[in-house]
């Protein structure tokens, strides 16, 4: 009997929570009373299947970023509340919830050296080692090459397995997690290469998920909605500027920690999120409960020549989408991620806001996207239509065969009911970047993609493959030119000018007929090895001379080969 009973109240808060997942995104006086009613009769403590109380979770997280008024958004905080206390109380649902990333539960994945160190500062305890996948004589050839070379005899000569080596290097009160970690971080090796050394052990560590995942009140506005904007375009005027909101240390903290652990939560990473520090941060409050964390890296983990910066989108203080963008000159690629508990609700809108706010604070005239945001090799871009997410906002094929295709496929859907572009169409679309230009007058048309190609070209003609004299060559005679011999002391410096000097001196006549960007060049590799991201995006787009010599070369170093 008691068993029938458990299993009717089942059954019951089943459908309340599919009927409320129903309702979830839609709007007005009597669904917001149906909300109402629903949420009050949910009681997150009868439910026992994973699915089940994995969706009202999702469910509860929507409710809080798309709240139709107080009454709602106070209801779905206490239901969250209740749930995630259920769920820490319960170590039978917490084995049930393994990787859904619902507070209260675990998740279990690999991260980077950076993320777990982070992780376990952070969290201590519940951050903790599970397992690690590599073979035996893998895990002795990367701890051999992280110790110091003379400690490394030990293991090389088979005086002594890494297990036991590790195991007496663990201080009191440590474990093999901290003895892996202490290593790491005292060896001198390349941050990069350190990472891939620290991937290729494939640790599996355990986050315990404490705490919910969201901004303080002080950077939060709470918004309630009357109904959502389902559309979204960049031709609108729009005179409301971004209202950047000063953070103090610890507020900058709690924006990178709220990024890196919703991350977490997903059993995922973002290198501008890991590697950022709360100088690079700021924060914009925008409309409708919307505020944007524009997140750049500490310098040696920057990109030598664009500027790889990242973004938080928080609604109502929640974590709701992330990205990145890849800025040279006015132009930039970018990336768009909605996390699946706010599917549903203002993709569009958030993605306009994203886009306006990268325009206003790094003054772009133009945005690609790369062919895997769109599918290429990629079947959720294929399966959730994202070609046309972002043809909607006017992005275009760069391949003219493409922009064709494109064309004729938007007037199939306009004039075929319930028409859906096939896989197979989607596919061929996203066989190529797209381009959104808002200014043709001023705006570069290349990218860091194209100074790859161009690179490769260059070293491949003029150098004979031979990547190691190209770099060396170009460096001494750009360092020559610029006569700035005291920056080769700072590594991060150096690799940045390396970088620089093959694209640079591939017509070194150009570069050394115009002194006045000496100077320039000088400004340029300080901001970038030492400085501001955003000042040197910025310098860059002040000086057209620099652009269209870089772009000179790559059309020569590209289309004449």
């Amino acid at each position: 009997m008691k068993k029938l009973q458990h299993t009717l109240r089942t059954d019951k808060q089943d459908l309340l929570i599919k009927k409320l997942f129903q309702f979830r995104n839609q709007f007005g006086s009597a669904i917001s009373v149906q909300k109402k009613k629903l949420l009050e009769k949910i009681n997150p403590e009868q439910i026992k299947n994973k699915q089940l109380m994995n969706l009202l979770y999702n469910m509860l997280l929507f409710l809080l970023a798309y709240p139709d008024n107080k009454t709602i958004y106070t209801l779905a905080k206490e239901k969250l509340f209740v749930l995630e206390n259920y769920v820490k109380a319960n170590e039978t649902i917490q084995t049930k919830l393994y990787n859904t990333g619902v507070t209260g539960s675990v998740v279990c994945a690999q991260f980077s050296f950076e993320i777990v160190k982070w992780l376990r500062k952070k969290f201590n305890t519940a951050v903790y080692l599970d397992s690690i996948a590599a073979a035996d004589s893998q895990i002795t050839y990367i701890v051999s090459a992280v110790m110091p070379q003379v400690e490394s005899e030990i293991l090389q000569d088979e005086n002594s397995t890494w297990k036991e080596w590790l195991k007496q290097c663990t201080a009191e009160g440590e474990d093999l997690l901290d003895t892996l970690l202490k290593l790491f971080d005292q060896s001198d090796i390349r941050p990069e290469v350190k990472d891939e050394l620290w991937n290729a052990l494939n640790i599996y560590v355990t986050v315990r998920l404490t705490e919910h995942t969201r901004l303080p009140d002080r950077l939060t506005s709470t918004f309630y909605h009357k109904s959502l904007i389902k559309k979204g375009t960049l031709d609108e005027q729009d005179d409301e500027k971004p209202v950047e909101l000063k953070l103090t240390t610890s507020e900058a903290e709690k924006i990178i920690e709220c990024g890196r652990m919703i991350l977490v939560r997903h059993s995922r990473e973002f290198d501008p999120i890991s590697f950022s520090e709360p100088p690079f941060i700021s924060f914009y409050q925008l409309q409708r409960g919307i505020s944007i964390a524009l997140l750049g890296m500490r310098p040696e983990r920057r990109h030598p020549i664009d500027s790889y910066m990242g973004y938080i989108v928080f609604k109502n203080g929640l974590p709701l989408s992330y990205g990145g963008s890849w800025i040279l000159f006015d132009s930039a690629r970018i990336a768009l991620n909605i996390f699946p508990s706010y599917r549903g609700g203002e993709s569009a809108n958030t993605f306009e806001q994203i886009l306006k706010l990268h325009k206003h604070v790094y003054r772009l005239n133009r945005f690609s996207v790369d062919p895997y945001q769109i599918g290429k090799h990629n079947s959720d871009g294929i399966n959730s239509g994202s070609f046309w997410i972002y043809y909607k906002f006017g992005f275009r094929p760069m391949r003219e065969e493409l922009k064709q295709l494109a064309a004729s496929e938007q007037e199939l859907l306009k004039t075929t009911k319930n028409y859906r572009s096939p896989a197979s169409v989607l596919k061929k679309l996203a066989n190529g970047r797209l381009e959104l230009i808002m200014n043709k007058n001023s705006t570069v048309r290349f990218d860091a993609t194209d100074l790859s190609i161009a690179y490769w070209n260059i070293v491949k003609i003029k150098y004979d493959g031979n990547r190691k004299i190209a770099e060396q060559e170009s460096y001494n005679e750009l360092l020559k030119f610029m006569k700035i011999p005291e920056l080769i002391k700072d590594e991060t410096a150096k690799y940045v000018i390396k970088n620089w000097s093959v694209i640079l001196m591939a017509d070194s006549s150009k570069l050394i007929s115009d002194k006045s960007l000496t100077e320039v060049l000088k400004k340029i590799f300080h901001l970038k090895s030492q400085g501001n991201e955003e000042e040197y995006i910025h310098l860059l787009q002040d000086h057209q001379q620099l652009s269209k010599l870089i772009e000179a070369t790559l059309n020569f170093n590209i289309n004449s080969n």
